[in-house]
């Protein structure tokens, strides 16, 4: 029987006296006492207060259903569908600024390029025109819409030129 062993001393023991085999068997090997400063050990927290004659109070923990896959996706797009129209309105109110924005940072007139896109949607559903004239026309229009946004970027550049030349003045 082999009680109040310690086997890694045994070894040591055999291995300073160049012993090729350990015996365990053997009562001749003296077990060391641990030292005080050696025997440690850590108390928890529900310890240290019971110690100090504190009530603890252990709150078991309560079972939480856990979610599905498909009831997550099924709330998802509940969400989304109430999120869908909000963002778009506020998308779209964000897309109508940042090109009031930009057109006015480059000067273009959008209601005359509003006016000249309702006039090609008006020649593209007219059927007393055909197919040659309604290309014609929505050319010409395209051409207009062109120049407006030339003459708009040339007043932009002179504005810009003429804001130069008063600073440096």
């Amino acid at each position: 029987m082999m009680i109040n062993t310690n086997y890694s001393d045994i070894t040591a023991l055999a291995q300073k006296k160049g012993e090729p085999n350990v015996d365990f068997d053997s009562k001749n090997y003296s077990v060391k006492a641990i030292t005080a400063e050696k025997d440690t050990f850590t108390l928890s927290d529900e310890a240290v207060a019971k110690m100090n004659g504190e009530q603890v109070e252990q709150i078991a923990p309560t079972y939480i259903k856990p979610e599905t896959a498909r009831e997550l996706l099924a709330e998802s797009a509940k969400t989304s569908e109430n999120k869908s129209v909000e963002e778009s309105e506020s998308d779209n109110r964000f897309k109508e600024v940042m090109q009031n924005i930009l057109d006015q940072r480059i000067g273009i007139d959008r209601k005359k390029l509003e006016e000249i896109e309702a006039m090609k949607e008006e020649i593209a559903n007219n059927e007393n025109l055909s197919p040659e004239e309604k290309k014609k026309a929505i050319e010409e229009l395209d051409k207009l819409k062109e120049k407006i946004i030339e003459e708009s970027l040339d007043i932009r550049k002179q504005a810009k030129q003429i804001f130069v030349k008063e600073e440096v003045s």
